[in-house]
């Protein structure tokens, strides 16, 4: 018998190293009555600073320059505004990636169309190019440069360097200008500016067709990474010599690069259909990238079927680990079957799992606890990966409407973390604020910061069972009884399974709270109650 108690003992802690939940501390909206986009997010000490896009000209935003403007906002611990800033000119503006500097100065890279107030000089009128600005910590830019061709650019990543400098990338339509090579279509291109802002190189991948670059990293030999969705639907001229497992869908392409451009490898990877990459990270033993993929073969296994109006496939966000030569350990297919956008934040906890957050259309397959009100609106899902892949956990956030986030994610602690996303539906469940222009008008910045609420259960789990519930074991139904002058706007009961993944969330209306257990299989189950400060735990067998 005491055998048998401790290893049910046992057994019920598994469910605790399994079993998470994350709850926010705090929330903000920031945004005016049009549309504003927040896309990075970067911790100053106690403070944030975030950037992105707004369009409107009221709310929290005090002044524009016209058309859409690049915005920074910096916030306290707590998601108030400390200062705020538009920065641009009257055609277009908008920033994607905050890079810090050692001495408390900030590039902010972005993507300009204009040539007027705060653009210095613009060598490429009529065309959208690289803006890259350097602030200090107060907002007052230092410096500012324009880089590009004629023909126009996009731009979607970009890092600092070990030398002060900043690497700025996306892809070039041009043949001119600060575009030292150009293969034809549009090529994925790399540039590099000093500490000064002064042009160092400039790096192109492509082909005669359509090729894009939405992730690039500095290698800690010093080389460099850089992802190119390629789609080689032309004469394949140009320097992509890997084999293509599609021609005319995009191919997910790598170049790893030495500390003086030199190629050192190139890998196509992908499937049949539509694969790219977003995200990349180094890790002790390799890489792992972020991508899409429609595909369920080539590289691919384990897509979750669905196909859209067109009858395209839905992507599934697809997470692979490579070797330092770019060969495949492992990959993952995650998602459901209303598609997911590729996986822009990856993160590497402390034990070597995985965190990623990304955004889900879905409510099937890998995805449970989505808030959307149809399939083409989104949550934000938040999802851990072993470190050889598989998923050990997921929670979703969001309300009713369409809730994204796409680089600002800001790592507390392996189980802390600030998020910078956007929303356009509030107050509806995880969402406590409401859109400024109103809801399903605008979307506007949704930043909010959770943690993880079952930290110390393992500690606290003797004293923690103080719920009553009966029968249990469990057949057709269970009942759980509410501690007394427990106040129930802020209760939560959640129930989870076996392996940890979370079947069951309802708000109590009463003492008295009912469970239908008919259709759930014969096991142990791990039943939890938020009373407004702790949870508070009870095992429950199900016949």
């Amino acid at each position: 018998m005491k055998k048998l108690v401790f290893t049910f003992y046992l057994v019920c802690l598994s469910f605790l190293s399994y079993t998470q939940n994350y709850q926010i501390t705090w929330q903000n909206c920031f945004g005016g009555s049009e549309i504003d986009y927040s896309m990075d997010i970067v911790k100053i000490n106690d403070n944030y600073l975030m950037a992105g896009i707004c369009t409107s000209d009221d709310g929290d935003i005090t002044y524009t320059h016209g058309n859409g403007d690049g915005w920074v906002i910096m916030i306290d611990s707590t998601g108030n505004i400390l200062w705020q800033r538009n920065y641009g000119g009257s055609l277009g503006d908008w920033f994607v990636k905050i890079v810090p500097t050692d001495n408390a100065e900030f590039y902010l890279i972005g993507l300009s169309g204009s040539s007027d107030y705060d653009i210095s000089f613009d060598p490429y009128p009529g065309s959208y190019d690289y803006w890259i600005v350097k602030i200090d910590i107060e907002g007052n830019i230092i410096w500012d440069r324009i880089v590009g061709g004629n023909s126009g650019e996009t731009i979607w990543s970009g890092f600092g360097t070990s030398d002060g400098g900043v690497v700025a990338y996306g892809w070039t339509y041009s043949d001119d200008g600060d575009v030292s090579q150009f293969y034809g279509g549009n090529d994925a291109w790399m540039i590099k500016l000093s500490s000064e802002g002064d042009i160092e190189w400039d790096y192109t991948i492509g082909t005669d067709w359509v090729d894009v670059g939405q992730a690039a990293m500095l290698t800690s030999d010093g080389g460099y990474l850089m992802a190119c969705n390629a789609n080689m639907l032309g004469n394949n001229t140009g320097n992509i010599t890997c084999t293509p497992h599609s021609y005319g869908w995009n191919e997910a392409v790598l170049f790893k690069l030495d500390a003086n451009l030199n190629l050192e490898w190139q890998h196509c990877y992908g499937g049949s259909e539509h694969d790219g990459i977003t995200a990349l990270m180094e890790v002790n033993d390799g890489y792992v990238f972020g991508a899409y993929t429609g595909s369920n073969d080539g590289d691919v296994t384990g897509w979750h079927v669905g196909y859209n109006h067109l009858g395209d496939p839905e992507p599934d966000a697809w997470i692979v680990k490579i070797d330092f030569d770019g060969n495949i350990i492992w990959q993952n297919a995650i998602g459901g079957s209303n598609g997911e956008s590729s996986a822009k934040n990856i993160i590497e906890l402390n034990n070597q799992d995985l965190m990623l957050f990304i955004n889900t259309y879905s409510n099937d397959g890998d995805v449970s606890g989505n808030h959307s009100m149809s399939e083409y609106d989104s949550d934000i899902w938040m999802v851990k990966l072993s470190s050889t892949g598989e998923i050990i956990y997921q929670q979703c956030f969001g309300g009713a409407g369409k809730d994204r986030v796409e680089y600002g994610v800001i790592m507390k602690s392996d189980n802390n973390y600030v998020i910078a996303g956007q929303t356009d539906y509030g107050p509806s469940y995880d969402v406590g604020c409401t859109p400024y222009g109103g809801n399903w008008i605008d979307e506007d910045w949704w930043v909010f910061e959770i943690k993880d609420t079952t930290i110390g259960m393992q500690e606290n789990f003797a004293v923690q069972n103080q719920i009553k519930v009966y029968p249990n074991p469990a057949t057709t139904e269970l009942w759980l009884q509410l501690p007394e002058n427990m106040p129930f706007n802020q209760a939560q009961i959640e129930l989870y399974s076996p392996t940890g993944k979370l079947l069951y969330k309802a708000k109590p209306s009463g003492e008295f709270h009912k469970i239908e257990t008919t259709h759930m299989p014969a096991g142990l189950y791990l039943l939890r109650l938020w009373d407004g400060e702790r949870w508070m735990t009870e095992k429950v067998v199900v016949e």
